[in-house]
C-alpha cells in the first residue's frame, strides 16, 4: 500500500494510505482522513487549464464540538495563567475533555497523546495567541489545533488552524465549534 497517492480531480488514479494529493484548477491540496476528521489543505496555488477548482475543507465527522468544552478548557487555562496549559478534546461516544499529564512552564508543555483527540488546545498564558515553531513541529499528524493567550486580559486572543502531516491552513472557530462567543481571533495566514 502506498503511502501517499495523487490524484487528478475528476479522475482517480489511487488514494494513499495516509493522504492524497489533489491537482485542481487552483493548485495543489493534501487531502487526508480517518475516523474522526476530513481535511483538505491547499499546500501550492497554480493555475491549472482545464481542471476545477477546490476550496480547503475541515469536517469533524461527529459534527461541531459543543462550545462549552471550549469555554471550560479555557476556565482551566485561565486559572493557570503563569504556565502554558494542553487540553485534548476527545471523541468517545460523544465529546469530551481530557488533560492529560504534562510538564509546562510559562513557555512551553509537553503531554502525553491522547488517543481519539479530534481537537489539541494548548494556552500562551499571558502571551499572546500564536503558533510558534515548537507549535509547528508538535502539529506534524493529522489533527485540528487551538492556541489561547491572554488570559490576563477581559478578551482572550484565540486562534485555530487545520494540520495535515506538516501542512497548515487557518479555519475559524466557527467550524470547529458549535457556539463560540466571539474571542477576539485573528487570522494565522
Amino acid at each position: 500500500m502506498r503511502p501517499a497517492g495523487y490524484l487528478i480531480h475528476g479522475a482517480d488514479v489511487g488514494l494513499g494510505a495516509g493522504y492524497t494529493y489533489v491537482m485542481a484548477g487552483n493548485g495543489l491540496f493534501l487531502e487526508a482522513e480517518n475516523p474522526l476528521v476530513r481535511a483538505r489543505i491547499q499546500i501550492a496555488r497554480a493555475p491549472i487549464r482545464g481542471l476545477p477548482p477546490l476550496e480547503d475543507l475541515l469536517e469533524l465527522r461527529h459534527g461541531r464540538v459543543p462550545g462549552r468544552l471550549l469555554s471550560q478548557a479555557m476556565d482551566v487555562m485561565t486559572a493557570d495563567r503563569e504556565r502554558e496549559v494542553y487540553a485534548a478534546i476527545v471523541w468517545d461516544r460523544g465529546y469530551m475533555i481530557a488533560l492529560p499529564p504534562q510538564d509546562a512552564g510559562p513557555d512551553y508543555v509537553t503531554y502525553e497523546k491522547v488517543p481519539g483527540t479530534v481537537v489539541n488546545i494548548h494556552s500562551h498564558g499571558r502571551m499572546r495567541a500564536f503558533f510558534s515553531g515548537t507549535d509547528d513541529t508538535d502539529d506534524q499528524g493529522f489533527t485540528v489545533s487551538v492556541v489561547v493567550g491572554r488570559l490576563d486580559t477581559i478578551f482572550p486572543e484565540v486562534g485555530a488552524r487545520q494540520c495535515v502531516y506538516g501542512y497548515f491552513a487557518p479555519v475559524r472557530m466557527g467550524q470547529i465549534f458549535d457556539q463560540f462567543w466571539g474571542l477576539e481571533t485573528w487570522n494565522i495566514g
